[in-house]
């Protein structure tokens, strides 16, 4: 059950009074109950999905998610379920913006990187609300477990090397930023590439209980506006997409698994075998047990 957290989580729990940051790999699981925390923190979803309650909202999350949150934002990520086979990965970075700041100030035009240090919260003027962000092009994700693995290692040389990582984590998202203005300015192109977005975010989630709403709100739409979109650019509902997809996957794994019938349909997102089996001959013709038999499998 989500709680009111009380009491602020304190730098000084994590031991680290040498270096303004802290990294680790974590697997989500649900005993770490709602909090806050007196530094910033970046957290990034590696692998499997579940939710990120944040404030007062609760956003589905997937690989390539990334958040920023400030000090004082109450959040929690919860994963899908309690199994180990969709475990919900996240990389955390944690640091001190203060003393961040005032040792990359020292770095010739850090300045120069105004959108990115204010997200942050590495300038006076800092931006203080959460971010939600996506990893376009798995560049994020690439810098989070270098990050993470030159913080565990430590090897030398690897406190110069992570204040580099901190400037090209700034600049990757200045970048990022300006290329989102510049989108902005034509509102059928974002529209076009949100729902792209919102495609490959859809795809990650297949095999969970996915609404079109969660979708929607994900992507800052209303129900009705997605769905309008969807359609008209898809060529079909979502809820055609969503059995198409399950169906495709349930395809395959008939024809290169061993696996039951039931467990094939849980896998594929069904939790009701018969919903899953009336599904599947309606889009193949044929019962599951009858498509594998005849395409090659006993």
């Amino acid at each position: 059950m989500i709680q009111t957290p009380v009491d602020l989580t304190s730098w000084s729990v994590f031991d680290e009074a040498s270096l303004p940051f802290f990294f680790n790999r974590v697997s989500e699981s649900f005993h770490l109950q709602l909090h806050r925390h007196d530094f910033m923190e970046l957290a990034y979803v590696a692998e499997g999905s579940g939710f990120h309650y944040i404030d007062e909202c609760i956003l589905p999350v997937a690989k390539g998610d990334w958040f920023i949150v400030p000090l004082g934002t109450s959040h929690v990520f919860r994963p899908t379920s309690t199994g180990p086979s969709h475990p919900l990965i996240v990389y955390n970075c944690i640091f001190q913006p203060d003393r961040l700041a005032a040792e990359l100030s020292f770095m010739p035009s850090a300045a120069s990187l105004t959108h990115a240090m204010r997200l942050l919260q590495l300038t006076p003027d800092s931006e203080h609300g959460w971010h939600q962000l996506k990893d376009r092009d798995g560049q994020y994700g690439d810098w989070f477990r270098l990050a993470e693995r030159e913080y565990m290692q430590r090897k030398p040389g690897f406190v110069p090397r992570l204040y580099g990582l901190f400037i090209e984590l700034a600049v990757m998202l200045e970048r990022q930023l300006a290329g989102d203005a510049g989108k902005s300015a034509d509102h059928s192109f974002a529209a076009s590439d949100s729902l792209d977005e919102a495609i490959r975010y859809i795809d990650r989630l297949i095999m969970e209980p996915i609404t079109a709403s969660t979708i929607a709100s994900a992507f800052q739409m209303s129900e009705r506006h997605f769905h309008r979109v969807f359609k008209r650019q898809m060529g079909m509902t979502f809820t055609t997409y969503i059995q198409n997809k399950r169906i495709e996957k349930s395809c395959r794994l008939l024809l290169t698994t061993q696996l039951p019938i039931q467990d094939i349909a849980q896998q594929v997102g069904y939790q009701d075998k018969k919903f899953f089996l009336s599904v599947f001959k309606k889009k193949t013709g044929l019962a599951p047990r009858d498509y594998r038999r005849q395409n090659g499998q006993s």
